[in-house]
């Protein structure tokens, strides 16, 4: 297992995300106060903010979902498994996530923007780690 870097400072409760999901005002499609275990489908949505909880059940990464084209499972659900297909650490360390579904005619501004309000409540980066550079040998 590799070292842990997703840690979080604030865990999920069922009241932290009603507050957070009221944020989304009237973009919210209904309110999801289950955490969904990474590799399950969500439900579905086209449009969504997600809060992604390490093991310890804290929340360690906010993202969002804008897709251009139609998905056959929730748009959360399938940008989550980018993001854990495409990491080790993401896989060994992310344990489930938190959805707040977005109607599909939200701008992408309001996407944009309650992504970072999301994050910031929590205490998370947009930008989790900064890339280090490989040494050239």
């Amino acid at each position: 297992m590799t070292n842990t870097v997703w840690t979080g400072l604030v865990a999920i409760t069922d009241t932290r995300y009603a507050m957070l999901a009221q944020l989304a005002g009237q973009w919210l499609v209904e309110e999801r106060p289950e955490p969904v275990p990474i590799g399950e489908n969500s439900g579905y949505e086209d449009k969504a903010i997600y809060v992604v909880a390490n093991r310890e059940g804290l929340a360690c990464y906010c993202g969002k979902t804008a897709p251009h084209r139609m998905l056959t499972q929730g748009a959360a659900a399938t940008r989550l498994h980018q993001h854990v297909s495409r990491t080790r650490s993401k896989k060994e360390e992310w344990a489930e996530y938190w959805v707040i579904p977005l109607s599909s005619t939200t701008p992408d501004r309001v996407v944009s923007g309650l992504e970072r309000t999301v994050a910031a409540r929590l205490g998370i980066p947009l930008v989790h780690r900064a890339r280090i550079p490989r040494r050239r040998t």
